[in-house]
Formats: C-alpha cells, structure tokens, sequence
C-alpha cells in the first residue's frame, strides 16, 4: 500500500475513533508511521483529507450497490437492505463516514437527492418506482426511499451500540424483515 493510500485509511480508522470534531491530521500520521509534513504532501489540508475519507467511504458503499444482482425489485429492496447493514457491522470507519460524520462530501436531503447526486438513493428510487411502490407523485419515491434508508439506518445504529442482544445472524435476519415490511411484503413466518 502507498503512502497516500495508508493515509487515507489511517484517516478513516481517525475518524472512527475521534469523530470529525477530534479529528487530527496529526494522529493520522502517528497511525500511518509517517511525520505530520509527509500527510501535507498528499492532502493539502484536513479538509482535503476529510474530502478523500468521505469520497472514498462513498465510493465503498456504492460499489456494494452495484454489485447487487436481483430478479426482480422487491428481491432487489432485500439486498440492498442486507447490504447496508453488512456496511455497518464490516466497514464501521467508512459506514461513519458516509453516514454520521460530516466530511464535506455527504449528500443532504432533499435537494442533493432530488438532484440525483446520489447514485445509491436514485437507484432505490428506481427500484420503488419498478416495484410500483412509489405512487404517482415525483417527491413519493424521494420520500418512501428517506423512510427505507432511515429505518435501516436507525437498526444498524441501534444495533452497534449495544441495544440489541443477539448474533449477528439474528440481526441480519432482522433487517431482512424489517425491508421487507417496509415494501409491504410480508415476511414468511416459520410455524
């Protein structure tokens, strides 16, 4: 790994640990062996490299979206659900970063959604629309995706801080439900 590339994930484990009010381009260099000049080639300051954390937890996210393959877009809904709360428990700094820290690159609700500037968000949009979900107003598919994400993201956080007593499994299990209640299919039920 490069010494840009270890910074940037030096940055990321900072974040995590400090939160972006704490963060320290200086402790990310501690972590990554290197002076705090060193930092100062690669990113010019801790904006920048905030930016880069941010951008580069994004693209981690986007790039588990994009590898979901579904028949059809309830199944589609599921996986997108399951993806996220993996994020969550595998990838804690760059879940953080995209979705409870603020490194200048998170998109805000509603206009930079409206807008299309999340490729995540649109392609929920897309999959409640094909689902017929949506209804037939512009902002209700905006709207049913914020309701989506939200409950995902309330279990995930919830989840992480201790107030669920149960195995990973169960809580996966959980969130395959709770997606599946929320696009109105109704879980099976073992009898």
């Amino acid at each position: 790994m490069n010494a840009k590339d270890r910074i940037l994930e030096c940055a990321l484990d900072e974040l995590e640990r400090a939160g972006t009010a704490a963060f320290s381009l200086r402790a990310v260099a501690v972590a990554a062996g290197l002076t705090p000049m060193a930092v100062y080639r690669h990113y010019a300051n801790r904006e920048e490299l905030l930016a880069a954390a941010g951008a580069a937890a994004f693209a981690a996210w986007a790039a588990r979206v994009e590898s979901i393959k579904a028949k059809n877009p309830f199944d589609w809904l599921r996986k997108a659900a399951r993806a996220y709360a993996l994020f969550a428990l595998d990838e804690p700094a760059r879940f953080d970063a995209c979705f409870t820290l603020q490194t200048s690159v998170e998109r805000i609700y509603p206009r930079d959604f409206a807008a299309g500037k999340s490729p995540v968000i649109s392609r929920v949009m897309g999959q409640l629309r094909e689902a017929g979900l949506a209804g037939g107003k512009a902002d209700d598919a905006l709207e049913l995706s914020l309701f989506f994400w939200a409950e995902l993201h309330g279990l995930a956080m919830l989840h992480r801080s201790g107030r669920f007593a149960m195995p990973r499994a169960d809580f996966l299990a959980l969130c395959d439900r709770a997606a599946l209640r929320l696009i109105g299919v109704p879980p099976a039920h073992k009898s």
